[in-house]
């Protein structure tokens, strides 16, 4: 409570002045009522203020889970790590030409906790009609660092109404602790689950053409590279994939990135996040060093545009080499 009473507090006088700009001058659409302009506010200052917090920090707050309707049932589950054996032997495959470029612990299984997970569906269904399997896999958004399945709560049990489905949403592991491909291994874990469950899962294997994979924002990019990993490996295609505003351009090099222009009506910060000094970034820029070293001594063929030679790093999920995979 204390960090976010921290975290709140300093944008009151914004929020404030936000008001008296909406009546005095107007929004900056038209469209938009003084609610939606205060919540885009409030959205754009608690981006662009990630400084003033850790990751660590900001993970915490982020990943809160949220009260939902008692219409709604919510059903925790844990997925075994032989889930995350059987669908290394895929990415590793996936991966073979790009090895020299990402972190080399993702697969590190030992000691890692299991992939948890939970299902959320309309109460008045019970869990898994049986005449009626349609099952969305839900991939919860957060630039790849924040946010969780609890976090998305309000979302994906809209969705389960909207598409009277089952929703089930996996809490992968995040960076920058965990680097890529670590988010869509786990991703592709979650859809092996699915479609082989263990016999004490308390439902049994869903066709693949039941499935739809959603995803919003990071979700969303996550939920496409999913569908591309699963073609790839010649598995069993879903249904289909759904991106809510996916987060497909991780090298920030569209306009809309580099139009100051756009900063007016997109809350999204035009350049990743920064944070306060933290043990989990000091261990980040550690790795970043040595991963960056490994690519140089590799004399590996160049599969990234030069633009992307640079100190800096531009994403927390990957060195900025590997933001040339394709997935």
């Amino acid at each position: 409570m204390a960090d976010a009473i921290k975290f709140i507090f300093p944008k009151i006088p914004t929020l404030i002045s936000t008001i008296i700009d909406h009546y005095k001058n107007g929004p900056p659409k038209p469209s938009w009522n003084l609610l939606f302009h205060l919540s885009f506010r409030f959205t754009k200052l608690a981006l662009d203020g990630f400084d003033y917090v850790t990751i660590e920090n900001a993970q915490a707050f982020s990943n809160m889970s949220v009260a939902i309707s008692p219409d709604f049932a919510v059903n925790k589950v844990r997925i075994s790590n032989e889930y995350r054996k059987n669908a290394e032997q895929y990415i590793e495959k996936l991966m073979k030409e790009y090895e020299h470029m990402i972190d080399d612990e993702w697969n590190k299984l030992d000691n890692l906790k299991e992939l948890s997970a939970e299902w959320v569906y309309m109460r008045k269904n019970g869990f898994m009609r049986k005449e009626d399997k349609r099952i969305i896999l839900y991939l919860h958004g957060g630039a790849y660092i924040m946010c969780s399945a609890g976090s998305h709560r309000a979302i994906t049990s809209g969705i389960a109404k909207a598409a009277d489905a089952h929703v089930f949403v996996i809490n992968y592991r995040l960076a920058p602790q965990n680097q890529f491909p670590a988010a869509l291994h786990d991703a592709l874990a979650a859809y092996l689950y699915l479609i082989d469950p263990p016999r004490d899962a308390g439902f049994s294997a869903i066709n693949p053409e039941q499935i739809v994979i959603m995803g919003d924002s990071a979700g969303g990019g996550l939920a496409i590279a999913t569908l591309l990993a699963l073609r790839d490996s010649g598995l069993p295609m879903v249904a289909g994939v759904v991106g809510w505003s996916p987060w497909v351009d991780l090298t920030h090099s569209m306009p809309s990135v580099l139009n100051r222009d756009c900063d007016k009506y997109d809350y999204l910060p035009g350049s990743t996040l920064q944070f306060l000094p933290s043990q989990v970034q000091t261990r980040f820029l550690e790795k970043s060093a040595a991963l960056s070293e490994k690519i140089k001594q590799s004399n590996k063929p160049r599969t990234w545009h030069k633009s992307l030679d640079r100190e800096v790093r531009i994403q927390l999920y990957a060195a900025n080499e590997a933001l040339s995979i394709p997935y």
